[in-house]
This record gives structure tokens, sequence and C-alpha cells, in this order.
């Protein structure tokens, strides 16, 4: 082999190895991440400095295969426009970023093979009362007037035909209460859940713990909710027509920035129970001031997403 030859067989080799390095780890069946990313009406034009790509990078890093994102919770501000939410409540159009962000990351995480779920809450925003007054709802104790109901269907509609095939599921939060929805309610609302993608992952939330999360609280569920603060060591419980899923923190709390409750040997062994079920284990994970991830919490779930010898 002359010398030529040998180097370059050794550059070859070297561009092999660093590409290698550099491709995103294969995504681990069955695990994924939750963010509460909820701007207020002060922060909103923060997420212009959102860097989508280093958030699915580390994604990708983590080995995740979901992502559950919200759109929003009770505060009424959306990360996203919404031409229904706008043309019903015009005044609500200035609550949002400028920029599309769930279109965004959906398109980053696409590309590394990660699936996007969407996160909403069952009810207008509590905590903004003209929003409230101007959807027709009441609080989300109460059962929901037949108004609001067709109101938020369209506003699902609209998200739901806007993402797509981008959107792999809805997880709906605060269904507590659905006394008086009619069967024509319901049809029309998962009808709208499924607008865009028809095999859509649905998941609607009646409360925390073993009974409320795993319970089918509206017709079209097919994906258990499984919110948990803390994971049983065996997941447990009859079989269930919902596909199994369970989802805590690994902070303190939703969305707090504390150094994690759990070790990557609990966390592998929680994801490994969910895919002996067949299901999904979320961990929720808190975001920094610059839209990052904690460096402890990476590290720990890459631990725990790293394929054993």
């Amino acid at each position: 082999m002359t010398r030529t030859a040998r180097a370059l067989r050794r550059w070859l080799a070297a561009g092999l190895l660093g590409a290698a390095c550099a491709a995103p780890a294969a995504a681990t069946a069955g695990f994924g991440v939750m963010v509460h990313y909820l701007p207020d009406k002060q922060s909103i034009a923060d997420a212009a400095r959102f860097d989508v790509d280093a958030f699915a990078a580390s994604l990708a890093q983590m080995r995740a295969s979901h992502l559950i994102l919200t759109l929003g919770q009770n505060n009424g501000q959306y990360i996203a426009p919404n031409a229904a939410l706008e043309a019903l409540c015009p005044r609500s159009a200035a609550n949002r970023p400028p920029r599309d962000l769930p279109l965004e990351i959906g398109r980053a995480l696409h590309s590394r093979g990660i699936a996007l779920v969407l996160y909403l809450p069952f009810r207008a925003p509590q905590d903004d009362p003209e929003l409230m007054q101007c959807l027709g709802d009441i609080s989300e104790q109460e059962p929901p007037p037949a108004h609001f109901v067709a109101a938020w269907t369209a506003v699902i509609r609209d998200w739901s035909q806007h993402y797509g095939a981008l959107a792999r599921g809805w997880w709906f939060d605060g269904v507590y209460n659905t006394r008086g929805i009619s069967p024509a309610g319901w049809d029309a609302l998962c009808a709208a859940a499924r607008s865009g993608a028809p095999d859509r992952w649905l998941a609607f939330n009646a409360g925390e713990g073993p009974a409320r999360s795993s319970a089918k609280a509206a017709p079209c569920q097919n994906l258990m909710a499984g919110e948990f603060m803390q994971p049983p060591a065996q997941f447990g419980g009859p079989p269930s027509e919902l596909k199994f899923h369970l989802l805590t923190p690994l902070g303190a709390s939703w969305g707090q920035p504390t150094p994690p409750r759990f070790t990557a040997a609990q966390v592998r062994g929680w994801i490994a129970q969910a895919n002996a079920r067949g299901g999904l284990f979320t961990l929720d994970l808190p975001l920094d001031a610059d839209f990052r991830f904690l460096p402890a919490h990476v590290a720990l779930v890459r631990n725990a997403t790293a394929p054993r010898p």
C-alpha cells in the first residue's frame, strides 16, 4: 500500500468515526420527555430566543422517542397562534409569541425520529377571566357548558389540522367534570382531536394517582394519562383497553428545576416495565432561563437510556 493510499485510508476512517460520534443516539422505545414551557405576558417575547435545534438535539441525546409539549395552561398564554381562538376572542391574539414554536419543534423532532404530543387543558384557561368569559366557560370542577364545548372543539380542531402528521397525539389535562357533554359533543370533540392524523394517541387526565391516571375519561381515549407524583416500584393493575403510560416529574414537582428525585437505575427499570406492557414512560423535565435542560437531568437520563452491554 502506498503512502498516499495509507493516508487516504486513515482520513476516511477518521471521517467515518467522527460521523458516527456526531450521529444522534437511537431513541429508547417508549421513553419520552414532557416540558412545561409556560410563558407569561412579561416573557412571551422571549420565545424569539428559543433555540429549537439545541432543544431537539438534547432530546435526541437523551434518546427520547416522544415529547409532550405544553401549548399553554391556565394563564391564557399560548406558544402558538390559533385562528379559531383569535376569531372567537380577537383580543387574545396579543398573547402569542412572534413565532410558531410547536411547528418548528415538531419539524426538528420529526427529522430526528421523535414524536410530538401536544398538551392542552380540557377547559378554558382558569386564571384568565377575560378568556373564560369570552369562551363561555366556568370552573373546571363544574360541568362544561355546551357552547363552551363547541368553542373549544373549534380551537382543538384548528391546532390539530395545523400540525397534522407532526402531532402524534394529544394530552388533555384537568378532565375533572364531563357531566352533561352530549354524545354529539363528544363526537365533535374527538373528531377535532383526530383531525389531521386519525391514529393519534389521545390521553384525558382526570387526576393524579393509580385510579384516576388510568381511567378512561373520554370515549375516544386510547392512552392512559398516567400522572403519578411517586411511581410505584412495580407497575401493577389489571389489563386495560388503554395503552399503558406513566408520567412523573424528575424534579420535586412539575417543571421545577431541582436535583433529580430518582436514580438512573430507577428510571431504567421503569422504562423497561413500561416497554414490557407495550406502553410509555415519560419524565417531566424543567428548562432553565435559556430554555435548556438541566445538565444533571440530561446526564441521569442519558445514563438510564444508554444501551446495556
